[in-house]
């Protein structure tokens, strides 16, 4: 008898030890989830001013051939480009151990340098741990960052790396080097990769910043080349859109404070017609404004969602890369397959650090396929191609849609 009231208190002490275990454990499932093993830590609701886009820092402007030129006057041909507009200029902080650095714009806190390391990318999630571990800066609360929160680093001031050295390490012995400076972002792709370029058909993929050549692709998660991990903290609303329909043909996003073409311009065109698109349509007091403009890369990449592709394998997340109140014009691509577009931006680019900026680069808000149609990069890609048609080698996309935006 005394031993079964002896078994009995064990046994109410072990269902208690259970209960509590699996209420705690229930408690932190709520404030975070898991793909894998990353640890995909919630965002926060966004709120008016809370996306703050800051600017790509790009000067010069040029012509279709990368010729540099003076900035041209309204109504000239190329007028309308990045350097034309002002934009937010990019702040940040040093802090005094150097090991972190503050981006008062976006209220991000970075890394300043990152660890030797190349990661597959659930095995990424080690490297925030670490940092969390030891209160890296003094803070345990770092985590891969999203794909919007990695992308509000990129500079354009020289490119190749398209990163503020003075401010961010990035560690390379060549050209060669820099060119696979990839960053792992927290976002995992909603499609797969085709069977293109050796890689394992049906891959799965996850984005990640090229700091290197400047793109935004994704990346197999676990088979081929291992990327690298910078780590962030703060400001969990950055990267989160607000939008509201005006119903008048333009969409707010209230938290970046930009307003957009509901539409896109329906066709396709070379880069100096773009940029003439805006003007025509300034011209014509469209929507009942006349201060529209060619966005630039970051202000474009800003509207993508992410959680959306085309050959997404969640059937509710099947359609063009963006928020379901806009309109993508539906084409068929290079493979003779049902896609959306490519829209360029204002953003000149060089295909190597010597080279010329006869490039601009546009966003992919359907496949980024190769020549068969096939999803190379993952649609939210951020690419570059040749600005006009038949001048250079491996030009794939010189004809691209437009979307315009303006300051709300």
């Amino acid at each position: 008898m005394k031993r079964f009231k002896l078994s009995s208190r064990l046994a109410t002490l072990f269902i208690a030890a259970v209960f509590l275990f699996t209420s705690t454990k229930c408690k932190k499932d709520d404030t975070s989830t898991t793909s894998g093993d990353l640890q995909i830590v919630p965002r926060e609701a966004a709120s008016n001013g809370s996306y703050p886009i800051v600017g790509t820092s790009q000067t010069g402007t040029w012509d279709g051939s990368g010729n540099k030129i003076t900035a041209p006057a309204l109504g000239a041909a190329f007028y309308g480009q990045d350097a034309r507009f002002a934009h937010t200029t990019p702040v940040y902080t040093k802090s005094s151990d150097g090991l972190t650095v503050k981006d008062e714009i976006t209220g991000l806190t970075w890394q300043k340098s990152y660890d030797s390391g190349t990661y597959y990318w659930a095995a990424s999630q080690a490297v925030a741990d670490n940092l969390n571990n030891q209160k890296y800066g003094g803070f345990s609360d770092w985590r891969l960052p999203t794909i919007k929160e990695l992308y509000s680093l990129w500079n354009a001031s020289t490119g190749w790396p398209w990163i503020d050295t003075n401010y961010f390490d990035i560690k390379y012995t060549d050209e060669q080097d820099l060119s696979h400076a990839i960053f792992w972002s927290s976002d995992k792709y909603t499609g797969v990769m085709g069977n293109v370029s050796g890689e394992t058909p049906g891959s799965e993929l996850a984005f990640g910043v090229n700091f290197g050549t400047g793109h935004i692709k994704s990346y197999s998660i676990s088979v081929g080349p291992k990327h690298q991990v910078r780590c962030v903290r703060g400001n969990l609303s950055y990267g989160v859109n607000l939008f509201q329909n005006n119903s008048d043909g333009t969409i707010s996003d209230l938290a970046t404070g930009l307003m957009w073409q509901q539409t896109d311009n329906g066709s396709g065109m070379d880069w100096e017609h773009a940029l003439a698109y805006a003007q025509t349509q300034n011209n014509a007091n469209y929507l009942g404004h006349n201060d529209w403009r060619l966005l630039n890369t970051k202000e474009l990449q800003s509207l993508v969602d992410y959680t959306r592709s085309p050959g997404a394998t969640n059937p509710a997340n099947v359609g063009p890369a963006i928020n379901a109140m806009f309109s993508c014009t539906a084409i068929l691509n290079a493979g003779g397959k049902a896609d959306y577009p490519y829209y360029w931006t204002s953003t000149s680019a060089i295909s190597n650090p010597t080279g010329t900026y006869n490039n601009s680069w546009y966003v992919a808000f359907g496949r980024a396929e190769n020549g068969s149609g096939e999803d190379l990069h993952g649609a939210g890609a951020v690419r570059f191609d040749k600005k006009t048609v038949g001048t250079g080698q491996g030009e794939e996309r010189v004809l691209n849609y437009v979307r315009l935006v303006r300051n709300k």
